[in-house]
């Protein structure tokens, strides 16, 4: 089985916040969703599980548009934070509810997962804490068996024993290699601990689909520094430069080769040193602007 997102593209308020997305998403895999704030990464997730209509495009799950089958939407939950449709509810109830549109709703995994946290069917959802209420919907999301979870910002403003709990559930959902999990978040610290692939988002677009370990083995983060405060062009032409201090520059190159690492040599530093490659670095890298340029030097 596979989820395909095919030239999807949107338009909110006559903007475009979505411009022609494609890729494709394998059982098994925990996937990130990066990009700056307002790139569009909510009305993804909304778009392809069909709470907005595409403009342009579709969604397909094993060659069948789901637009087509809407008997497919079970396949994907996506539980939108901003949504206050059960804030009055009990647990039991929205049990009921996702039970009755969840053909495989597993109620004992669900329950399991109540006592797990301490959570009992009685309690209403608005007297949740937001820690309490993203946890919550974690377990929700994977109590309904779909294959296809979409998670927007399950880590924010949550203390650090509630995030572990989030992350320790979805991690034991992919195990199997039956499930996939997306994930929008800006907590790209403990993203980058769990996700397998980023997929970063820019003007509307996929700018780059990175596979994480690939990537480690051929990027570089590289610290120079030089007699004056001239930075050559070899590294703006190569790599992203993402931060500049004086003499000091940090660069990192996605590509790195043996004739790079000569090129390097070559513009002549007085010191050179690898540095460890993070979420964040390829976030900066990617995603920083001309306008942000100042910022970094």
């Amino acid at each position: 089985m596979s989820l395909v997102i095919n030239k999807l593209s949107k338009q909110i308020d006559q903007h475009p916040t979505l411009d022609g997305i494609s890729f494709t998403v394998q059982p098994g895999q925990i996937i990130g969703v990066i990009g700056r704030n307002g790139v569009g990464k909510t009305t993804l997730f909304r778009t392809i599980n069909g709470q907005y209509l595409t403009d342009n495009g579709n969604v397909t799950i094993d060659g069948q548009v789901l637009s087509e089958h809407p008997e497919l939407k079970t396949e994907l939950c996506f539980i939108d934070p901003l949504a206050n449709f059960f804030r009055g509810a009990t647990i039991k109830q929205i049990q009921g509810y996702y039970q009755a549109a969840y053909p495989q709703f597993d109620a004992k995994k669900f329950e399991s997962l109540l006592k797990r946290y301490h959570l009992m069917g009685n309690q209403k959802l608005r007297h949740f804490s937001k820690g309490t209420f993203g946890l919550f919907t974690i377990i929700l999301s994977v109590a309904t068996n779909a294959p296809y979870l979409f998670l927007d910002e399950p880590l924010d403003g949550l203390d650090v024993l509630i995030r572990k709990n989030i992350l320790s559930i979805l991690i034991e959902e992919v195990a199997g290699g039956k499930r996939s999990i997306l994930i929008a978040s800006h907590n790209l610290v403990e993203l980058e601990g769990v996700i397998d692939r980023a997929l970063m988002l820019k003007d509307g677009r996929v700018v780059n689909d990175y596979q994480l370990e690939d990537m480690r083995s051929q990027a570089r983060k590289i610290q120079l520094v030089y007699r004056d405060k001239k930075v050559p062009a070899l590294l703006r032409q190569a790599g992203r430069v993402v931060h500049v201090s004086g003499r000091v520059i940090i660069v990192v190159f996605e590509n790195y080769t043996e004739k790079l690492r000569e090129q390097l040599a070559a513009t002549q530093p007085v010191f050179q040193e690898e540095l460890p490659l993070s979420l964040t670095d390829l976030f900066m890298a990617n995603l920083t602007d001309e306008a942000d340029y100042e910022l970094l030097s």
